[in-house]
């Protein structure tokens, strides 16, 4: 038979009890640490640009690798895979592993091509995560010294007195629809070139064969605008670009109007949260080098570095903003 407990025992041994049950409700807390992020990457990266090699997207990619290579200690390969609107480019970061080690590089034809293709190897929203907006760059409208008007209201005035018979060139689809959207919004009419290409329609603007083109702002525009070559009819953007601050806005004729370019990457869908902002946080820490945002500002653009919600966000808005347009024209790619 065991003896009695004494109540002065009993109670020592609930404290203890008590004591215990505390330690090892924070124990877990003291043990229990944060999973270790996964390491990344732990092969070669490739970052895939839709384009040529050669051009001034090209060369933005390659110095942006580079930088990226000494952060990661691995390689990052760019890869020129131009084609089909850039969907060739584009589809191989959709039919990759969602482990962040293929990237894409995509423009504004990202957005357009699931409103203007009947059929694509991918779908844009499913297959594809936004990691962030890169750069933007600003669009133009320039004009041959000799075009009777010089700001955009002259440009309404001569448009509204002559319907359909002042012209412009563009190089782009999405140029195109652009300016469908401007003749929509300024209550105009003006007709379409098109060209393959910015450099012949350019050449072609210098000669006097087309009185107007809408094309990127570029610092070799605008030398020729400096040098008289051309002139700056307005810019596209609700707001002015950094390279011309005191240009006159379209939107000054066609209120809320605003069009500009931009260069996103992408990443697979299903790509990790954390992964994504770890790869978003590493470019724009790139963007902000001194020798990478003077080279962005070289080309013509401006550095944005967004968030992969704001990008996601973007695109999503600029499908609403254009797709009641491409319906309007009935442009298709195929």
């Amino acid at each position: 038979m065991n003896a009695p407990s004494h109540p002065q025992a009993a109670r020592a041994r609930r404290r203890l009890l008590l004591a215990a049950g505390a330690c090892a409700a924070l124990l877990p807390l003291r043990t229990i640490a944060q999973p270790a992020p996964t390491p990344f990457p732990t092969r070669p990266v490739r970052l895939i640009v839709p384009f040529p090699p050669g051009g001034a997207t090209d060369a933005l990619a390659r110095q942006m690798a580079e930088q990226l290579a000494r952060q990661w200690k691995q390689p990052v390969v760019v890869e020129n895979k131009p084609g089909a609107n850039t969907m060739l480019g584009t589809e191989v970061v959709a039919r990759s592993a969602p482990d962040g080690h293929t990237l894409g590089i995509v423009t504004g034809s990202h957005i357009m091509n699931p409103l203007l293709a009947a059929k694509m190897p991918y779908d844009t929203l499913k297959d594809l995560t936004g990691v962030m907006l890169l750069t933007r760059f600003h669009m133009a409208l320039y004009a041959h010294p000799n075009f009777a008007a010089n700001t955009p209201a002259e440009l309404v005035a001569l448009a509204r007195r002559e319907p359909g018979k002042t012209a412009y060139a563009y190089a782009t689809t999405q140029t195109y629809l652009a300016m469908e959207l401007f003749n929509t919004m300024a209550d105009i009419r003006l007709q379409n070139v098109p060209y393959k290409g910015s450099a012949q329609a350019m050449t072609d603007l210098l000669g006097g064969h087309v009185p107007m083109l809408m094309d990127p702002i570029t610092p070799a525009a605008l030398e020729h605008v400096r040098s008289g070559k051309l002139k700056l009819i307005a810019t596209m953007g609700a707001k002015p670009s950094e390279l011309v601050p005191g240009a006159a806005l379209a939107a000054s004729v066609a209120p809320g109007y605003d069009f500009s370019g931009a260069f996103g990457l992408v990443v697979r869908g299903g790509t990790p949260e954390e992964l994504v902002r770890r790869i978003r946080d590493d470019f724009a820490g790139v963007l902000q080098l001194p020798e990478v945002a003077a080279r962005v500002r070289e080309i013509g653009q401006e550095p944005i570095g967004s968030t992969p919600q704001a990008y996601d966000a973007y695109i999503l808005a600029e499908m609403d903003k254009w797709r009641p347009v491409v319906k309007a024209t009935g442009v298709k790619l195929d």
